[in-house]
Parts: structure tokens; C-alpha cells; sequence
């Protein structure tokens, strides 16, 4: 009887196939991820999408008006007294307190009684950019696993607060010094002037963003650059759009505890962010 013998793989061979796969997932790796983050950049630029669509949905109702557009007192007043009048109702933090701010972190309910939501059929997930599922150490401990938002709104739309500055058509940003939009009609070039963004975690806290209508060189709020390095818009004629940062300070990695500038220094790209910015604010004397 004549035996067959078979012969196995040596240990060099298994070695070599093991070398080719690791090479082949070191490439691949990378370009599936950029996929994914460009897919995330789309949803997120649809989910600004919505959220201007809502808008004009809303002004539409209200004689042109605007939401409001709170900062952080009265945005945490319109939840502790019950009216839940601004655009959407919650602060983020990093905190995983027990304080009005810090459940509103999560709180669904609060979202949906926001003054936009009617107008978005109650979505919760248009507030959020996809790329964006960061908590701090504090809220993973909680069994937290993503915050409520991560749009925030053009600072020069609508009432920042319950005084009479803003009504009165003047800024709270800067000190009155620039034009407040309180109806659609205000905004003299509506195709370049920004109405929402998906701003960084790190930096975001109320649903107001404003940077300095001076700076050149550095951000005050700052934009989001979760989509290979890039961020998402809407605008108040109703598109959305990815702008592309180019810019180290205007990609700045995520801490979950703050903002984390450190040695980046200034370059021609923070500059050019800038310039493309302030170009889309309508800082209007």
C-alpha cells in the first residue's frame, strides 16, 4: 500500500503569508478610515441640512423671525423655568453632575421641547455630528456614551438673552457692535453667511458661536475637524456645505477635558481658516 504524505505549510511560509496580510491591512486601513470619516462629513452636512431647512420651516411661522439663539444663563433659565424657548435646550460639558447642565448633557426630552423641533419631526440626531461620540472619563463611568449635540449657531442670529440689547437689533457679542439678524430679511447676502456648524467638542458648551470679528490668528469658539480635518456648514439660504481646515489650530485633536492648544503655533492656514471664516460671519457695524 503506498501512503500519500502530505506536506504542511513550513514556518517561513506561514511567516511570509502573515507579513503580506499585515502589509496589505496596513494599507488598507488608513483608506477605509478616511472612507468612513467622509461619510460621516456627508451625514453631518445633511444633518446641518436639516437643521436650516427647520429654520426657515420655523421663520416661516414666526413673520421671518428667528429662534432664539441663548447663551448659557438663559439657556439653562429656559430649562428651569419650563419655557424651553430657545433653538435647543441643553449646555454640554464634561461634567456627569447631578446640575441642571450637566443632565442636560443627555436629556432627550429637553432637546424635543426645543422651539426647532416641531419643525424637524422631533430628530434628535441632527443636533449631533457622527463623527462625534466623545465623553470624558467621568460620563463613561456613568455608562454615558454620546451628548445630545455637537451644532451650534451663527452668534448673530436671533435673542442671545432676556435683555433688550439684542431686541434692539445690536449684538450681545462685542458689545453691541455689530448688527443682531432677528428676521430672515436682516441677512443681506443669505448664501454666504453660515447658519449652523458642527463646533469642537472640547470648546463646545451653549449653542452660541462666536469667534472675534479681529482675530486672525486664533479661534474663540472652535469649529469641529472630526471629517479629516474638516467641518460642517449650513448657510441661511438653506445648503450645507464641508469646509476643508487647513490650518493646525483649526484641527486641534480632542481632549475631553478642554482645549488643548499647546505649542501649535500660528501659520499662513489658521490665517486662511480665518479669512474664510469672517468672510461667512456678516459682521455688519
Amino acid at each position: 500500500m503506498i501512503r500519500s504524505r502530505q506536506r504542511g505549510f513550513t514556518l517561513i511560509e506561514l511567516l511570509v503569508v502573515i507579513a503580506i496580510i499585515a502589509i496589505l491591512a496596513g494599507m488598507l486601513l488608513p483608506a477605509l478610515a478616511k472612507a468612513k470619516a467622509k461619510s460621516q462629513g456627508i451625514l453631518c452636512m445633511g444633518n446641518n441640512k436639516q437643521l436650516v431647512l427647520g429654520w426657515h420651516l420655523y421663520t416661516g411661522d414666526y413673520n421671518e423671525k428667528v429662534p432664539n439663539n441663548f447663551t448659557i444663563p438663559d439657556t439653562l433659565l429656559a430649562i428651569s423655568s419650563g419655557k424651553f424657548n430657545n433653538w435647543v435646550n441643553n449646555v454640554m460639558t464634561w461634567d456627569a453632575g447631578t446640575d441642571t447642565q450637566s443632565i442636560s448633557v443627555t436629556n432627550i426630552a429637553w432637546v424635543k421641547n426645543g422651539v426647532l423641533a416641531p419643525y424637524t419631526a422631533g430628530a434628535v440626531g441632527i443636533y449631533q455630528c457622527p463623527a462625534d461620540n466623545k465623553v470624558s472619563a467621568a460620563q463613561r463611568k456613568k455608562g454615558w456614551t454620546r451628548r445630545m449635540r455637537s451644532n451650534s449657531m451663527n452668534a448673530y442670529f436671533g435673542r442671545s438673552d432676556n435683555n433688550s440689547a439684542t431686541l434692539s437689533g445690536r449684538s450681545w457679542a462685542e458689545g453691541q457692535a455689530w448688527r443682531q439678524f432677528l428676521k430672515t430679511s436682516d441677512v443681506p447676502r443669505p448664501a454666504s453667511t453660515w447658519l449652523t456648524l458642527d463646533e469642537h467638542p472640547d470648546s463646545s458648551n451653549d449653542a452660541f458661536f462666536v469667534v472675534g470679528s479681529g482675530n486672525t490668528d486664533h479661534w474663540d469658539d472652535y469649529p469641529s475637524s472630526l471629517h479629516n480635518g474638516a467641518c460642517g456648514f449650513s448657510f441661511a439660504d438653506g445648503h450645507a456645505e464641508i469646509k476643508k481646515w487647513q490650518g493646525a489650530r483649526s484641527k486641534i485633536p480632542v481632549t475631553t477635558t478642554g482645549l488643548n492648544i499647546g505649542s501649535i503655533g500660528v501659520d499662513a492656514g489658521i490665517k486662511a481658516d480665518l479669512k474664510w471664516y469672517t468672510e461667512r460671519v456678516q459682521y455688519i457695524r
